[in-house]
């Protein structure tokens, strides 16, 4: 038996714990680093992304700023060229700055408007305002008129308004969304005549007929519904009178209730009726010049009745006898009984016995008469494109006369340089606005029906020239933001 030798020892296993791996400290190390990577980079993003969107909401925030700057300098202008001082002038309807700057505050940042103002064709002046907030800048662009106040009522008459005969009557609406307007509904230099205690105006019980208008849907009704028309407004000019009878009785609003007359209020002027604009007829000339839309019409018009020089007409630039042909050749129905666009006759008019003559998407300019005999229709329409261009035009020395159960169906401005007549049954449905500058007898309707939808896109008809002296009011008819 070996006994163990002194000084020599058994060797000792290594104890080792369980789980445990060499380099595991380098390891726990390297995912503490992996993860304050991921926080710091996550970090980092997130003060990125709120720096961005801090930057961009500041942006935004300077971009709306700039638009209410921009919209600031729109309105300066209007009141300016309404007559409002500017730097202890009134510069008014002629002010045409080319980079006039003002500043302004906009909550806690400061901004900057610079207007520059033309002139269009037409009477429109061009309005733009750049507005700057810091380094953005935004564009606005108005189109604005100054028409004559004149415009601002249904009907207008320079002088008298006659209404004569059962069962004439005269309904006024507004039209288009225009909410309480017209703001007047018969305008008077010298009087409104209810010659007879029988006829109407604006009575809500009265059924009228009446056409779709030019901002009507396409699928629209040819008869729409009409809500019952709201009480008269009317304005006097100064020693006018509301007269009731043949013997010309001067009555108040509660005598005129008591007779039937649906109206509200009478608002007296201290002074004359504005003076109603004068038609630019080189303007509409040169419109009527441009309109080759009627080229084919005149072509077979000029065939049909061997007239060589009607057949190579290409414009809708006419002497009375030109139209009068073209009257005649649709008379026949060889075509339909269509024109198109704005139509200029140097004279005046007549559309015979039972005839329907229809102009879309233009205007009817005359220097002369405008006669619709026994019968006849005379139909001018617009559609949305076209809704602020006028109806019917009659300058120089013309008048408006509507006969014996005829027709007249207009959108747009009806205008008459002399008296506006209504026949006996006549019908006159009108989306726009009537007007008569004659200082004798302005409108007369006799057992007719005149219906007015006031469609506020009159105030923005192309050439009307106010005359310098006279008031005007803005009109804006177009608003659009600019690249």
């Amino acid at each position: 038996m070996r006994t163990p030798q002194w000084g020599m020892t058994k060797p000792v296993s290594r104890l080792r714990t369980p789980g445990r791996r060499r380099g595991e400290p380098g390891m726990a190390l390297l995912v503490v680093l992996v993860i304050l990577l991921a926080v710091g980079s996550s970090s980092a993003s997130f003060i990125w992304f709120m720096n961005q969107q801090q930057s961009r909401a500041g942006a935004r925030y300077r971009a709306a700023a700039a638009m209410a700057v921009a919209e600031a300098g729109v309105h300066r202008a209007l009141s300016v060229l309404e007559g409002a001082m500017l730097d202890g002038l009134a510069p008014g309807r002629t002010w045409r700055p080319e980079a006039y700057t003002e500043r302004m505050t906009v909550g806690p940042l400061e901004g900057r408007f610079t207007l520059t103002l033309s002139d269009a064709e037409g009477g429109a002046i061009l309005v733009t305002s750049v507005g700057q907030v810091g380094d953005l800048s935004r564009r606005l662009r108005a189109r604005v008129f100054l028409p004559s106040p004149t415009l601002l009522a249904a009907l207008y008459g320079a002088s008298f308004i006659h209404v004569e005969k059962a069962p004439a009557a005269i309904v006024v609406l507004p039209y288009g969304g225009s909410g309480g307007r017209p703001w007047i509904h018969m305008a008077a230099g010298r009087g409104v005549w209810f010659i007879s205690s029988d006829v109407t105006a604006n009575d809500p019980t009265v059924t009228v007929e009446a056409g779709p208008g030019p901002v009507d849907g396409p699928g629209g009704s040819n008869s729409p519904r009409l809500d019952p028309p709201g009480p008269l407004r009317v304005m006097l000019a100064r020693n006018a009178d509301l007269l009731v009878g043949p013997d010309r009785h001067r009555a108040d609003v509660e005598q005129l209730r008591g007779a039937g007359i649906h109206i509200d209020s009478v608002v007296t002027r201290e002074d004359a009726l504005p003076p109603f604009p004068e038609v630019d007829t080189a303007f509409y000339q040169a419109l009527a010049a441009a309109n080759t839309r009627n080229a084919a019409l005149n072509q077979a018009a000029g065939n049909y009745l061997a007239d060589a020089d009607l057949a190579r007409k290409r414009d809708s630039l006419y002497s009375p006898g030109e139209f009068q042909q073209i009257v005649t050749y649709l008379k026949t129905g060889e075509s339909p009984p269509v024109m198109w666009g704005v139509i200029y006759v140097t004279g005046g008019v007549a559309i015979r016995d039972g005839q329907l003559v229809r102009i879309v998407d233009g205007a009817l300019v005359t220097e002369g008469t405008v006669m619709l005999a026994q019968g006849a229709g005379l139909e001018v329409t617009h559609s949305a494109s076209t809704r602020a261009l006028p109806g019917v035009l009659v300058a120089r020395d013309g008048a408006l006369v509507v006969t014996h159960d005829a027709r007249l169906r207009v959108h747009g401005l009806v205008y008459a340089n002399r008296v506006i007549d209504l026949g006996e049954g006549a019908h006159v449905d009108v989306v726009g606005a009537v007007a008569s500058a004659d200082r004798g007898l302005s409108v007369r309707t006799v057992a007719a029906t005149l219906v007015i939808r006031y469609d506020p896109a009159v105030l923005g008809t192309p050439g009307l020239v106010v005359a310098a002296d006279a008031p005007v009011v803005v009109w804006v008819a177009l608003w659009e933001e600019l690249p």
